[in-house]
């Protein structure tokens, strides 16, 4: 889906989904590839460009084998995504990880809350907007809270930050998405 304030094409996907990408619309996309570090290499055939970042979605820790060393996200992880997000600039960008829910979906909605930043777009218009565009690229969004504040705190405030994470995952869909049958309200 072209999205105006990035100038660019901008999609969200499973690694599972990754090849029919990679051969449907063959070096059209720029990759952004969000993985474990266990999880298996990605086939980087038919993209223009790869980034990838490597650390652990924090939803679900839990359920690691205690013996793994798992990798957080910081916010080294972000400056690097947002250089190779910015050395592309206005070109198609793909973000996967492993699910296409929670990690790739939290990049996705801080490049599009950054883009109408930008803008100079208000921060209710960028509340009510912002993951109304992140649902038309991928309905089964759930961004990662973790994932989410470090990218915004990379161009906002903290406690603007803060704010913003939390409004944009109180969104009913996005709650939706995350505790199905409650509501931000309840």
């Amino acid at each position: 889906m072209f999205i105006d304030c990035l100038q660019c094409h901008l999609a969200v996907c499973a690694q599972k989904d990754l090849p029919n990408y990679g051969t449907r619309d063959r070096d059209f996309w720029n990759l952004i590839s969000i993985r474990e570090p266990t999880r298996p290499q990605i086939d980087k055939n038919g993209f223009l460009q790869v980034h990838t970042s490597l650390f652990h979605d924090v939803a679900g820790l839990e359920q690691l084998d205690p013996t793994i060393r798992f990798i957080l996200p910081s916010a080294g992880h972000i400056r690097e995504i947002y250089n190779f997000v910015d050395s592309v600039s206005g070109e198609p960008l793909l973000i996967h990880c492993w699910e296409g829910r929670s990690r790739s979906t939290a990049i996705a909605l801080a490049l599009i809350v950054r883009g109408m930043h930008m803008d100079g777009f208000t921060t209710d218009e960028i509340i009510s907007e912002a993951p109304e565009l992140l649902l038309a690229i991928r309905r089964i969004a759930v961004p990662n809270h973790l994932v989410l504040t470090l990218a915004l705190e990379h161009f906002l405030e903290k406690e603007t930050a803060d704010s913003y994470v939390t409004q944009l995952l109180h969104h009913p869909v996005l709650f939706s998405n995350r505790y199905p049958g409650a509501s931000p309200a309840d």
